[in-house]
């Protein structure tokens, strides 16, 4: 909460790691609850296709909204 895009980068970098036995080859679907800038499933995305997973989908469940002046912008 209260990070920048490139504080959200730079906090998730490396924090995932993925066994190889367990993805190689494999298809795998990703599930965040909010994506705020990407940068969780661009990390985790990363730590599975470099242990070697065949493809990485993901899905978000929601996306912040910004109030401004009597309106939300996306």
């Amino acid at each position: 909460v209260g990070l920048s895009a490139q504080d959200r980068r730079q906090n998730v970098r490396d924090a995932f790691e993925a066994r190889s036995e367990w993805v190689r080859g494999k298809s795998v679907l990703l599930v965040d609850d909010v994506a705020t800038t990407g940068a969780t499933l661009s990390s985790a995305s990363e730590a599975l296709l470099s242990a070697g997973a065949a493809r990485v989908y993901a899905v978000t469940l929601a996306r912040p909204h910004h109030f401004s002046g009597g309106t939300y912008d996306a």
